[in-house]
């Protein structure tokens, strides 16, 4: 019987700052401890899954499909650093045989902020990012796909929505979950 790599790992209770959590998960090598009730998510632009949960902090994966740009979009009180991975033929290829532009992060959205919407990536192969997460404490951690305001990325993110937030504000293209949230 194998022993997995992350049994040795020390994992703080807590966090102070998300970028107190990231710099954690970067330093402790990247660990890979997917959830026990995680659940691969599948939009009309991306497929995710939680890499790494404890708290209210979590780490998804996402999968970006070639040739989509994702709408313009903002997570309703959760704060999100996202980090790009490579993929994709973006950016220069360095010496490792990556991209150059691998580990690039972005600057912290917190309450009304949105991200999404740059049009280079409608030219990609497709590419590999990391979304790091703090949600708030009255709220069930479910995936940044599905805690959404904004457009949508098509009839199957819609969907998921949907089924993750029956009742909020959605209409074909758009979701808004903060209406859900209040109650």
């Amino acid at each position: 019987m194998t022993t997995p790599y992350y049994n040795d790992y020390i994992i703080p209770s807590d966090w102070n700052t998300l970028e107190d959590f990231i710099s954690w998960f970067v330093d402790s090598k990247f660990p890979i401890v997917i959830p026990w009730d995680a659940e691969v998510r599948r939009t009309d632009d991306a497929t995710t899954i939680c890499l790494f949960r404890k708290g209210q902090y979590q780490v998804e994966i996402y999968l970006i499909y070639p040739g989509w740009v994702i709408p313009e979009h903002g997570h309703p009180d959760v704060e999100v650093i996202t980090m790009n991975m490579g993929g994709g033929r973006r950016g220069a290829k360095n010496k490792l045989g990556g991209s150059s532009i691998a580990g690039n992060i972005s600057e912290k959205l917190v309450n009304s902020k949105t991200h999404g919407g740059e049009s280079a990536t409608l030219f990609s192969d497709g590419y590999c990012l990391y979304s790091f997460e703090k949600w708030p404490e009255n709220v069930k951690i479910t995936s940044a796909a599905v805690h959404w305001k904004g457009k949508t990325a098509g009839p199957i993110h819609d969907a998921l929505i949907e089924k993750y937030y029956p009742g909020a504000v959605k209409e074909p293209g758009y979701a808004d979950v903060t209406g859900i949230l209040a109650k």
